[in-house]
């Protein structure tokens, strides 16, 4: 891992820390996203509630920027609302169209912070014209996906940069460590969390994109 990744993992991770030790507040752009998108299809919080099974109360949590989505639940309410996963990411302004279909600088990536979960993802891949996708997640102690299991169309491989994960892949349960792969359908049920004490940094590839 190279020195300014850690330091930029260090810097996430310190933020997170510190937005997490003073409230537990999801993300208010990705939350004004979502309930623009539910708006614009005319659809109640019953409606996106019945169509992804998640309650109406932690929908409207989610929307008031009160907590934010597991990457399961995330997943569920954009196909309810019929927007792309990627774009509730943030963009910046340094994109540059001539060159944004085969390179992603450092500072173009798309971002998304689920403070909620306790997880920091930034996408490098472009956001169309591949059949893959990949990105770098960040997660706090105790960070997660999710409480519940996660299954998709998909296959994914990725490699511990540091920290520790905890991989649930149906009944089976793995522990990694900085230098080992992982590699699953994405079909089988999963789902992972940071079981260690210190910040966990993951170089991910997911094929086909779901971000």
């Amino acid at each position: 891992m190279k020195r300014d990744d850690r330091k930029a993992g260090r810097s996430v991770a310190s933020r997170q820390a510190g937005a997490k030790s003073r409230s537990q507040k999801g993300n208010p752009a990705l939350a004004d996203l979502l309930r623009e998108a539910r708006k614009n299809k005319d659809l109640s919080l019953q409606d996106v509630a019945d169509a992804t099974g998640l309650s109406v109360g932690l929908i409207s949590q989610i929307e008031r920027g009160l907590t934010t989505p597991s990457m399961r639940s995330l997943r569920q309410i954009a196909d309810a609302v019929e927007v792309s996963v990627s774009s509730l990411f943030a963009r910046t302004d340094a994109e540059d169209a001539g060159e944004g279909r085969h390179i992603t600088r450092k500072d173009m990536r798309r971002v998304l912070n689920l403070e909620s979960i306790g997880m920091h993802m930034e996408i490098m891949t472009p956001t169309e014209g591949t059949p893959i996708q990949a990105f770098v997640a960040y997660l706090l102690p105790g960070g997660m996906s999710g409480t519940e299991f996660d299954s998709h169309i998909g296959h994914e491989f990725g490699i511990i940069i540091d920290g520790q994960l905890e991989l649930f892949l149906g009944p089976q349960r793995y522990l990694l460590n900085p230098g080992d792969t992982f590699s699953f359908n994405s079909e089988t049920p999963h789902r992972y969390v940071n079981s260690g004490t210190t910040m966990t940094y993951i170089h991910w590839v997911i094929t086909p994109p779901i971000y």
